[in-house]
């Protein structure tokens, strides 16, 4: 485990408003890459027909449920 850094609240206001930027570009890029898995699922559904199917929407709060 790595051991803790000490930093004095002017460093860490310093740096907040990149660590809040770089958050947000990374929540944003997950976001685009779980429409694209998810529509990549839908095709597929598709294609081996609907038997047993569920629509995008239950597929995505099915994959955003807790546990």
């Amino acid at each position: 485990m790595s051991e803790p850094v000490n930093a004095s609240m002017a460093e860490v206001r310093m740096h907040l408003a990149d660590v809040n930027d770089e958050y947000r570009r990374l929540r944003e890029a997950a976001e685009r890459y779980e429409d694209q898995w998810l529509n990549h699922l839908a095709e597929q559904s598709e294609s081996e027909g609907t038997e047993g199917s569920v629509s995008i929407e239950e597929m995505a709060a099915l994959l955003r449920s807790p546990g």
